[in-house]
């Protein structure tokens, strides 16, 4: 019975994996016909599956690196196209460069988020006490406003 259940196991395996291959084959293909124009014969590649790291396909003009049906890397006729699943190692470069800056401006923002809070927490306290300062915190809070949106207010 073991047997069977592994025998049967190993044959969906290898089903889903070729039916995988074919579609990593025709992302490639699609991939060079948008970004170059060129049309490549899925029919006339050297394909190379891995299920653990990306499955290669090789043309006589084109290389491409997939995997799920996702190009990686594509370079036809010796031009880099898709780099990284960007469109080139440009695109891939300027993508982490923002990430970075976006990431830098999110924390910025986030650290402002925490001192509102903390002068709220404090306007909170302080409007639970007996005669507290409306004008006073009112200004408090709008001046924290005010800087944390850098004078936008």
């Amino acid at each position: 019975m073991k047997k069977l259940a592994l025998v049967t196991c190993m044959m969906i395996i290898s089903t889903s994996v070729f039916a995988g291959d074919a579609e990593n084959i025709a992302a490639c293909v699609k991939s060079a016909k948008e970004f170059s124009g060129v049309t490549l014969d899925d029919f006339d590649v050297v394909y190379e599956g891995n299920i653990f790291s990306m499955s290669t396909a090789k043309w006589k003009n084109a290389f491409c690196e997939v995997g799920a049906s996702k190009v990686y890397k594509l370079t036809v006729n010796g031009e880099l196209l898709v780099y990284e699943g960007f469109a080139g190692k440009d695109s891939y470069d300027l993508n982490k460069s923002l990430n970075e800056k976006t990431e830098e401006a999110i924390k910025k923002m986030n650290s402002r988020i925490e001192l509102l809070k903390k002068r709220m927490d404090k306007v909170t306290e302080d409007l639970k006490k007996p005669k507290p300062d409306h004008d006073g915190l009112t200004r408090y809070i709008n001046e924290g406003i005010d800087k944390s949106l850098g004078g936008q207010n």
